[in-house]
């Protein structure tokens, strides 16, 4: 009987430790110190606190995400920086304009613009488009 119990707290620990978990592909265009458009492959995970709430890391740094109007997501960053004694913070916006309604994974297209509000990326942009595959 005590396996029994173990083996359903485990499977029940488990649907709840990957519920909400989004990993997503793709590219980002960014407006360097130059004013050079660079491009860049950008890789990500994001992970669901509660109904409009996220956290993950995408491309260089930790993001924040919060629900905003219309369907967008408000994004709070930070990426360590080796030059600089602080980071570099950003603010930024995203929204996916495509969701799969199937079930199992779920697939998603969005795109985010941040832009750097402090450190040596102070005044640049990020666009990134992404693919998602959420479970």
């Amino acid at each position: 009987m005590k396996i029994v119990t173990k083996l359903t707290v485990v499977a029940t620990l488990a649907t709840f430790m990957f519920a909400g978990v989004n990993l997503t592909w793709g590219n980002a265009y960014t407006n360097s110190d130059a004013d050079a458009l660079t491009a860049n492959h950008t890789f990500g995970v994001w992970l669901d606190v509660n109904d409009s709430m996220s956290f993950g890391w995408e491309g260089s740094g930790v993001k924040v995400g919060f629900d905003g109007p219309a369907g967008t997501q408000m994004r709070l960053g930070f990426s360590p920086n080796a030059d600089a004694d602080l980071g570099a913070t950003s603010i930024g916006m995203s929204r996916a304009w495509w969701t799969s309604t199937g079930d199992g994974w779920g697939t998603d297209l969005s795109t985010a613009v941040d832009w750097g509000v402090a450190g040596l990326g102070s005044g640049d942009f990020t666009l990134t488009m992404n693919l998602g595959f959420g479970f």
